[in-house]
């Protein structure tokens, strides 16, 4: 409740080049249609048991909340810095909201399209921290960070997702790691 009336009090203040953004959010999601909120959906990949025995009923099942937020116009941003990092099982769990048990929470509800996933890696986060003018899209003059994948995301079966392998990274242009 505290990060919503902040939110309430910070929005007005929200023009020009203010920004406001939240991190570690996975309940309770009222923010800003102005706001860009970081969420870990690694967390309900790995975490599943802690939850279950923390949470019940529907704070369990819309834990990580992706598909009522962007409903609400708020932009959300994936990344993690919980195990496992990767960030193939965030686009994973984004899409089926499935736990590594294989159990799917709320998916019908806060589950988001392949092209959702990989914006709130890639366009939103570059919004987020600033730096929407050098990364975050495959555009002319921007740096070349990027990654080039066995398969694609927007096609495979979502069984696959967790298999893909990267075969290139990029950062700046140049190659980092080749497979």
């Amino acid at each position: 409740m505290a990060f919503f009336h902040m939110v309430q009090e910070w929005c007005p203040a929200c023009t020009g080049g203010v920004r406001l953004g939240a991190f570690h959010c996975g309940r309770g999601l009222r923010q800003s249609r102005k706001s860009r909120t970081a969420a870990q959906t690694n967390f309900l990949y790995n975490l599943e048991g802690r939850y279950q025995q923390t949470l019940e009923g529907r704070a369990l099942t819309h834990i990580n909340p992706l598909g009522t937020p962007l409903r609400r116009g708020v932009k959300m941003v994936l990344g993690s810095d919980n195990l496992p990092i990767g960030p193939l099982y965030g686009v994973y769990v984004a899409v089926t909201r499935k736990a590594e048990s294989g159990t799917a929470h709320a998916r019908e509800e806060e589950d988001v399209s392949r092209m959702a996933a990989l914006a709130m890696y890639t366009r939103e986060a570059a919004y987020l921290s600033f730096d929407e003018d050098n990364r975050g899209t495959i555009t002319p003059g921007k740096f070349a960070d990027l990654v080039v994948l066995d398969r694609n995301l927007l096609t495979v079966p979502e069984e696959e997702i967790l298999a893909t392998r990267v075969d290139l990274t990029l950062v700046d242009g140049k190659v980092l790691y080749r497979r």
